[in-house]
Order: C-alpha cells, then sequence, then structure tokens
C-alpha cells in the first residue's frame, strides 16, 4: 500500500506544470494511404503530443531561445522497443509470435528507420550515427552489454523468427530490446526510457547522457521507446468487453539536454544555481492501432501470410508515425536557431 502511494506520489509530481500541444486527433491517420511531405506536415500536430515542462531553474524559452546555442548535433543515445509485452488474447493455434531473435531484428530495423528518416527529412541537423556513439569510451562504462539474440549477421526477418504458434513450440518472455552491441538501461522490468526521459528534469542516468554529449561533441541527444503489439479478437472472460483484431503502435521519443550545457546555459543569463539534472526540451508520443486478419485457413499459417498481413502494415504504419514525430521535433528545435 505504502509503495503503490509513493508510485502516485511521483507519478503526480512528474505531471505538474506539464504543457502538451497537439495529438487531439490519433485516429484521423490511415493505414492504407500512402502520404507525401506536405500531407505528413499537415498531419504531425493532430497526430503527435508534444510537452515540456520548465526546468527547476530557469525556463525552456529563456535556455533555448537564440542568442543562445541551437539544439544541431544529435544522436540516438537509447533506442528500446517493448514487442508482446503481455499474451492476453493470444491464445490458441492462431496466435502469431516473434522469438527474441526477431524482436531484437525488429528492434533494429526501426532504429535504421529512424536514422535514415532523421538524415532525409531533417538534413540541417548534424546526426551522429549510433554506430558512432557505440564505439565512444563513455558509453561503454555505463549500463550492461544488451545480449545478442540473433547470433548471425542478418538484418531481415525469417521463417524461424516469426510464426504461428505450434503446438509444444517454445516461445520468449523476453520483452524489451535494444539492438545489438547496445547498453541496457533498464532496471528490473521498466524500460530505461520510462526511468530517464519524459517531459521534466530527471536524476536518472544523467551521467551517463553527460559523458556521452562532451565526448561526442552532442548539444543534445534523441532517447526513444516503441511499444508494438497485436492482439487476436476476444472477449475478456472477466469483464466481457470484447476486443478487436488489431495492430498497435505507440511512440515515445524525448530530446535530453546533457547537465553540462544546462550549466552553461545557465550562465549565460546570469543564474547562479546549477542543479545536477538532464533536461527534457520536449518529449512526444504518438499511438496509431490498425485493424488486422491473422485468422486464416491451416494452410495459410505461414511466412507469406505474416509478411502481407501483418509486417507490411507494421513497417509502414511505423515509418509514418516515426517521419510524423520527426517533423515535430523538427519544427520544436528551429526555435532554437
Amino acid at each position: 500500500m505504502i509503495r503503490s502511494l509513493l508510485l502516485m506520489l511521483l507519478l503526480v509530481s512528474c505531471a505538474t506544470g506539464v504543457i502538451t500541444r497537439g495529438g487531439k486527433k490519433s485516429y484521423v491517420y490511415d493505414g492504407e494511404r500512402v502520404y507525401d511531405l506536405s500531407e505528413l506536415r499537415d498531419l504531425a500536430p493532430q497526430i503527435v503530443r508534444s510537452s515540456f515542462r520548465d526546468p527547476p531553474v530557469g525556463t525552456l524559452a529563456e535556455l533555448f531561445a537564440p542568442p543562445r546555442p541551437a539544439l544541431k548535433r544529435l544522436g540516438m543515445a537509447m533506442f528500446e522497443t517493448r514487442i508482446q509485452p503481455t499474451y492476453d488474447g493470444l491464445a490458441g493455434d492462431d496466435a502469431v509470435y516473434l522469438t527474441a531473435a526477431g524482436k531484437q531484428l525488429l528492434t533494429e530495423n526501426f532504429l535504421t528507420i529512424w536514422e535514415e528518416s532523421l538524415r532525409s527529412l531533417a538534413p540541417e541537423l548534424d546526426l551522429v550515427p549510433t554506430e558512432s556513439l557505440r564505439r565512444t569510451r563513455s558509453y561503454s562504462i555505463y549500463g550492461t552489454q544488451q545480449e545478442d539474440f540473433i547470433l548471425t549477421p542478418r538484418s531481415v526477418l525469417a521463417p524461424d523468427d516469426i510464426f504461428f504458434l505450434e503446438k509444444g513450440r517454445k516461445t520468449t518472455n523476453t520483452v524489451t530490446l535494444n539492438p545489438r552491441e547496445s547498453r541496457d538501461l533498464s532496471f528490473l522490468l521498466v524500460p530505461g526510457y520510462e526511468l530517464m526521459a519524459g517531459p521534466k528534469w530527471s536524476e536518472h542516468n544523467k551521467h551517463f547522457l553527460n559523458d556521452l554529449s562532451k565526448e561526442a561533441q552532442l548539444d543534445a541527444v534523441i532517447v526513444a521507446l516503441s511499444d508494438v503489439s497485436w492482439t487476436r479478437a476476444h472477449t475478456d472472460k472477466h469483464s466481457g468487453e470484447v476486443y478487436p483484431e488489431e495492430l498497435k503502435l505507440r511512440l515515445r521519443v524525448s530530446v535530453l539536454v546533457p547537465l553540462y550545457s544546462y550549466h552553461a546555459r545557465l550562465v549565460q543569463t546570469g543564474k547562479r544555481e546549477t542543479p545536477n539534472v538532464t533536461l527534457c526540451y520536449r518529449s512526444y508520443e504518438a499511438e496509431v492501432r490498425l485493424p488486422l486478419d491473422l485468422s486464416v485457413e491451416e494452410s495459410q499459417k505461414n511466412f507469406a501470410t505474416i509478411e502481407g498481413r501483418l509486417l507490411g502494415r507494421m513497417f509502414k504504419s511505423y515509418k509514418d508515425l516515426t517521419q510524423l514525430t520527426i517533423l515535430r521535433i523538427q519544427s520544436d528545435l528551429q526555435k532554437t536557431h
């Protein structure tokens, strides 16, 4: 009881003073439509919610508005996915499951989408590749090494990675994953993102972000958590509520500024206090739910069906959500120039 009360107090305190903009029309998105850039720009404020909260000393407006240095040189410091966190609604032979290797491959594909989209949509930003960040000394001394579940030099999902569940076939309990060679900054069952990001200042992993930003000369870092799940149509046996067969994608992304940069900006504004926290310049969240049809005949329970009915829709919609989020980030970062 006491632990639950403390958690509720923490959540309330983190939400106090948060200003949120956009993201009020999440179901305007059409998963079947091919959007051009102008349409994505118009849709971004409707789909993607942007949030921020002023730090303990100073305001974001005075700390990051010109003539202060612009936020331009960025890196993806942490990239996590949480895939199929529960088995709710997935019981039975028709369920489609991913192995740990499959989940890690999916994570790496999502990261590739992010880096390619950042380069194409926001060329004015100086993106430091994740591969370069992994080679820094600072990156290697924090957290733990992410286990390599794939074990071979490949990047494409195969039939052994994702499949219709067969009787007697084992499935994985692994849920939250980073790409290979990444540092795992999670704590027990809590993803690192939920500890260190969101529209607030934070004490969690502040030295990791600070040291990495100094060594790689980053103005800010991007950290991301992708939630991916799909559910068979079913009726909850307790509540009687009917759930449709659908794919759910949710992105949570934050632009974090290290404490050494925060201190420098405080000096420039004439303030003497220097709180030792990481700042969140902006936090973003977007979610879509798409109908699925994975209830097929026995002869169709194969990889080709999974590719056509699940993976294709997933990658297309994930890329759209990524690009919508990047356009919001780009728009907000332009305010610092």
